[in-house]
């Protein structure tokens, strides 16, 4: 009895699971999606945002919507870091990025390799 058929597809279920398990997404051949978790602390001064993240260079990053393809930089007096709230307006948001559309502008994102900042 040939016993590769059974142990290939039991090695696949085991990658195709732990692949989701990081928030990992991987497309074709090299090119993949980073999720990174955010919490932040907000003062409400652009509106309601879809989501976003902690910039390479200590900025939140924030989109409006989820067709959004351009991440816009917070001003760091809105958004803020930390344990504790930093004053009475600000309240705390978490979540994780998610993947936006294709072409997508994100400056100074953590999980990027590629030096123009798109996905």
């Amino acid at each position: 009895m040939n016993r590769f058929p059974v142990l290939a597809a039991l090695a696949l279920a085991a990658v195709s699971i732990t692949g989701c398990a990081d928030g990992r997404y991987r497309y074709g051949m090299g090119v993949g999606w980073v999720s990174h978790p955010y919490h932040v602390w907000y003062d409400g001064y652009y509106g309601p945002f879809y989501d976003g993240y902690w910039g390479t260079d200590g900025f939140f990053y924030f989109r409006l919507d989820r067709v959004d393809r351009h991440y816009r930089r917070g001003d760091d007096g809105h958004f803020r870091r930390g344990e504790s709230r930093p004053s009475p307006q600000y309240r705390p948001y978490e979540g994780r990025t998610r993947e936006p559309p294709r072409g997508t502008r994100m400056p100074n994102y953590p999980g990027h390799d590629r030096h123009d900042g798109r996905r």
